[in-house]
């Protein structure tokens, strides 16, 4: 759901679905235990599956009540969040984008009577985030955080970093700036309110996400930005889309989700599971920081007190310390024992591990692809927790591409590996096991 995320599987997809088909029946439980941007969750649904989704990022868990736990349309009331003369203003607007988009791909469920209804009442509402002035807000939630600490006229914009480099925060334009801070100011003035339903809420502030993204000016994370230039992207307006429904609604639908959850706590609660799906991170890109602001914009509107969140923001990038998470499979010597970890906690029949032999723990895109990995995670699942003999992999050969140092693309592969869990008692481990595993790492 987030276009520029990395590590997204959405390349691969066709062969991870195939290989979850072989061993989870239609309808089955299938967990997600690093949902990142929701591309698998949201895949497995599609093929029919209940999907559990855990992430540490907060946003993961908004994309999530947004595309992942409905079946229908949000069921919006229009008329408790806007004064009657919007509701009168936006709602012709409303209907005349639907009668625009129907028929399109993504929107056949506008020929369904009452979800059509349910959507216009939607698009009304996001009309109103897409013209609201600082007038329409309440006083108290005029507040304008996102252009102080992220546009580089904000009076929280100045950094210095580590290397004693001056100077402000650029991922904005001032006018998207601005835009962004009455957007979620809204939401929190409704959400305070206790006038929006979850649903609503979630999409509205997904679809946010999605605008803004499409305008940040960064080359695919929120770690940094360009110093002395401006991403071109940047340069647009924000826009909201109506968001395209028809993959999300109906069907089986999810299952639970994590809400900023490490997962190796998060696994041991999960009902039982056909499949198990795991797309760690394995190299050092700690994801709370590189996607520190879609966090913080799903963070704003539940947020007790605004002023002193931001006042306490660090680092070049404007992150407040208090959301950062440090996850240990983001550390070489600790990813494989935290692997063994978290499958012995997990309820599964199956596991599914994705691999991307490209940069990682063990190699870099200037160096070239490394077998220490693939290695060390074919040895894991031909240990003690899984039936001798079950490991397949799979090869998914794709390009890959490096924007520094004059670097080409090259062929790299995605891996999957996959095995059969011991069930019952004969999947305890060994104190002689978990230590061979922490030497390994």
């Amino acid at each position: 759901m987030l276009a520029r995320y990395l590590g997204s599987k959405q390349a691969i997809m066709p062969e991870l679905l195939a290989t979850v088909e072989q061993h989870a029946e239609p309808g089955a439980h299938v967990v997600d235990a690093f949902s990142g941007s929701l591309a698998v969750s949201l895949g497995l649904k599609q093929a029919g599956y209940r999907v559990t989704a855990n992430d540490i990022n907060l946003f993961s868990a908004v994309l999530a009540e947004a595309y992942l736990l409905p079946a229908e349309p949000p069921q919006t009331d229009a008329h408790a969040l806007l004064p009657a003369r919007r509701v009168k203003e936006y709602l012709p607007v409303a209907r005349r984008i639907v009668k625009e988009l129907s028929g399109k791909p993504g929107y056949a469920f506008l020929g369904e009577p009452e979800w059509r209804a349910r959507y216009e009442n939607y698009l009304t509402v996001q009309t109103h985030l897409t013209n609201l002035t600082p007038g329409q807000l309440p006083a108290r939630h005029r507040k304008t955080h996102f252009f102080d600490t992220y546009c580089e006229l904000g009076s929280n914009s100045a950094y210095e970093s580590s290397r004693g480099a001056k100077g402000h925060r650029r991922f904005f334009t001032p006018e998207n700036a601005h835009r962004i801070d009455l957007a979620v100011n809204q939401l929190r003035a409704w959400q305070r309110a206790d006038l929006i339903d979850r649903q609503t809420y979630a999409l509205l502030l997904a679809n946010l996400m999605r605008a803004v993204e499409k305008v940040s000016n960064t080359q695919g994370t929120y770690h940094d930005f360009p110093r002395d230039r401006w991403d071109s992207r940047a340069l647009r307006p924000l826009r909201f889309d109506p968001p395209a429904l028809d993959p999300y609604l109906g069907g089986v639908g999810g299952h639970t989700v994590g809400v900023e959850r490490d997962t190796l706590d998060f696994i041991g609660e999960v009902d039982r599971h056909s499949v198990l799906y795991i797309d760690p991170p394995y190299n050092f890109r700690q994801y709370t920081a590189y996607y520190f602001l879609p966090n913080v914009l799903c963070r704003y509107p539940e947020m007790d007190d605004v002023d002193e969140y931001f006042a306490n923001v660090r680092y070049v990038r404007g992150q407040n310390p208090e959301d950062d998470f440090t996850s240990t499979f983001c550390k070489p010597k600790r990813f494989i024992a935290d692997m063994h970890e978290l499958i012995e906690r997990a309820a599964c029949r199956t596991v599914v591990i994705s691999y991307f032999t490209g940069a990682n723990h063990w190699s870099s895109f200037d160096t070239g692809p490394n077998d220490t990995g693939r290695e060390l995670l074919s040895e894991l699942l031909s240990g003690d927790l899984f039936e001798p003999g079950s490991l397949s992999v799979l090869e998914v050969p794709r390009r890959n591409y490096a924007s520094y140092g004059g670097y080409t693309a090259r062929t790299v592969h995605e891996l999957l590996l996959v095995a059969e869990k011991k069930q019952g008692e004969e999947r305890g481990t060994t104190k002689r096991a978990a230590r061979r595993l922490r030497q390994l790492a």
